[in-house]
């Protein structure tokens, strides 16, 4: 009964499109979690950088399998689809840096990572460069994770209702 009531929700175009909008977004995930550890654990890369670079090509891949796939916006123009692509996704960007910083400052405050600093440290800590050693590979994806989740819906509500909206 489950299933059916699954396979009935899904198969509505709404639904559907979320479903194929979080298998995009689960494979820049991935492009995303990869590249941000790459960076900053292998290269040193200050945690902002790495997480910018990161996300850059995560959301080219996005963009591109978006488009492609989950709205079927082959017929629009890319050259106007993916500037407004990129802009809701910077917004996002923002949001998800901000709430994996926040998120890094509330565990340091609760006494989750060996961490024993002041938030104004700990910020300069992930801005500068200098938490390679501060925050464990397990608190910063722990982070991350959560900023992930927490953007998806601002994500998606964007590319439907402006960058990828018909008519």
């Amino acid at each position: 009964m489950i299933s059916g009531a699954v396979a009935s929700l899904v198969s509505r175009p709404g639904p559907r499109q979320f479903v194929k909008f979080c298998i995009v977004g689960a494979t820049s995930t991935v492009i995303d979690f990869t590249l941000l550890n790459l960076l900053h654990y292998r290269f040193a890369l200050p945690l902002a950088v790495a997480a910018t670079c990161s996300f850059l090509v995560a959301v080219s891949n996005g963009f591109y399998w978006n488009r492609r796939w989950t709205f079927r916006a082959g017929d629009g123009d890319a050259r106007k689809q993916y500037p407004k692509f990129v802009a809701t996704n910077v917004i996002g960007w923002m949001l998800n840096l901000t709430i994996m910083t926040l998120a890094l400052v509330i565990a340091t405050q609760l006494g989750l990572t060996a961490l024993k600093r002041p938030t104004d440290e700990v910020i300069s800590l992930i801005v500068m460069g200098r938490g390679k050693d501060a925050f464990s590979p397990l608190a910063v994806n722990a982070a991350k994770a959560c900023a992930t989740v927490c953007v998806t819906a601002w994500n998606f509500a964007a590319a439907k209702l402006w960058t990828f909206r018909k008519g």
